[in-house]
């Protein structure tokens, strides 16, 4: 894997993460406090167990492009493991209760606290209040969060995020949407659009079975 590409696989790490709020920079001290394993839901906020093969594709102000990882989920464990070009890892991520683990294999160090990675895939993926309605929409506050919801034909569509108390010190203000489209493997869906507002970025996630 070239210089070049180890690089780009950083950046777009770094827009996926939000670090484009931080400088691209692991001294977040200008920035919002990033969060610690406390601060995370536990694994098992995420139902079922699962394994998919991701494509994520990153977008912001500063650039774009994509990358592709496999995400785990077992009872007590979410494990994130990014690809390369090669299909060689990139880096590891787990979360156990009350534990973060990150080991990366990269030539350098990656611009962003790698619990950004796992609070998005909570975002998406988390049942705070099990099943949904067949059709509808409920609402929610969460961590300080308001979180609506929008269902339909017994599937989350739409799910924001909107902060009703002070967030961490030197975060922006913005909504956070997820749309969820399409029946893909593990019950999941086929493809997530999340647009974070408060750092700027927006990513797509399509999700397919391992093999």
């Amino acid at each position: 894997m070239t210089r070049v590409q180890l690089l780009g696989l950083a950046v777009l790490l770094g827009l996926f993460t939000g670090a484009c709020g931080h400088g691209g920079s692991q001294n977040v001290g200008a920035g919002p406090r990033p969060p610690g394993a406390k601060d995370l839901p536990p694994p098992d906020a995420i139902p079922g167990a699962f394994t998919v093969r991701q494509k994520l594709t990153a977008r912001s102000a500063h650039g774009g492009g994509s990358f592709e990882a496999v995400l785990q989920k077992r009872p007590g464990e979410v494990l994130l493991v990014g690809l390369t070009p090669y299909g060689s890892r990139a880096f590891v991520l787990r979360q156990t209760a009350g534990d973060v683990q990150f080991t990366s294999y990269l030539p350098r160090d990656l611009p962003f606290p790698p619990a950004y990675v796992l609070l998005d895939i909570h975002r998406v993926l988390d049942a705070w209040r099990g099943p949904g309605p067949a059709a509808g929409e409920r609402a929610m506050v969460v961590a300080g969060e308001r979180i609506v919801e929008r269902w339909r034909d017994g599937r989350r569509v739409e799910r924001t995020f909107t902060r009703v108390a002070p967030g961490p010190a030197g975060e922006r203000a913005g909504e956070i949407k997820i749309s969820y489209r399409g029946e893909g493997p593990a019950g999941l869906a086929a493809v997530v659009e999340l647009e974070n507002r408060r750092f700027g970025y927006s990513l797509t996630i399509e999700s397919v079975s391992v093999h």
